[in-house]
């Protein structure tokens, strides 16, 4: 809520316990059966061998690479990310882009939740808040691969199949059911360790570039100006 000096992050998980709260007290806490349709079940169906879900995340995937990477809401973002101040000194409006990525997430996040209860076909408040860590994980460790420093699509969908394979493989070894928490919890301050890191090599490597230019444009000799005959004028 950058209107009213709210943190995003601390809005969202607030505003999120609030509505598991009521959901809670209007579900008593109870999973809610119920015959659901097929077009709702078909949403999780697999075709040709291939999940609907994995579909839906490679188009997802492409649809915000391209958005990022080549248009000028994308990199406005970025911008507002790195450098708000920057951002506003250059007319990028930080309420409007800042709204805009807000609603986007919670639309992609509202979608997901429908897909997963049509996997799942059962109604239960609590489901999801087991992936909330590993979200976080995922884009923090995503931003050490493909563009080091940087949030970015891929690196990401590198990092959430890299979790799940160590999940699943951990599951298969007959881990303890409390190592798959030690691991997602030691991943994110590995993840967020990385990630400052990259962050600040880049910085330094910028800040390092553009002195040498500088430097270069500062000490580059000046030709001596020439006379009539071409020879230079003491």
């Amino acid at each position: 809520m950058p209107a009213i000096g709210i943190d995003s992050f601390i809005a969202t998980l607030g505003t999120g316990t609030i509505l598991l709260g009521i959901n809670q007290w209007y579900s008593g806490g109870m999973q809610v059966l119920a015959p659901l349709p097929q077009s709702f079940l078909d949403l999780s169906a697999v075709i040709y061998g291939i999940p609907l879900p994995a579909v839906y995340v490679l188009i997802i995937s492409v649809v915000m690479w391209l958005v990022f990477e080549y248009l000028p809401v994308g990199r406005f973002i970025y911008v507002l990310g790195v450098s708000p101040r920057a951002a506003q000194l250059n007319g990028i409006s930080e309420r409007r882009y800042i709204t805009g990525a807000l609603v986007a997430s919670g639309v992609l996040s509202s979608w997901a939740g429908i897909v997963l209860q049509s996997q799942l076909q059962v109604g239960q408040s609590t489901v999801g808040q087991e992936y909330l860590l590993p979200a976080f994980t995922a884009v923090l460790l995503g931003a050490t691969a493909i563009k080091p420093g940087r949030v970015n699509v891929w690196g990401t969908i590198v990092a959430v199949l890299v979790l799940a394979v160590t999940v699943a493989g951990l599951n298969q070894l007959g881990a303890p059911y409390f190592v798959e928490a030690l691991f997602n919890g030691a991943t994110l301050v590995i993840a967020v360790g990385l990630a400052v890191t990259a962050s600040r090599r880049q910085t330094i490597a910028g800040s390092t570039a553009d002195a040498a230019l500088r430097g270069q444009s500062v000490h580059t000799p000046q030709p001596l100006p020439s006379d009539a005959d071409g020879q230079p004028s003491e």
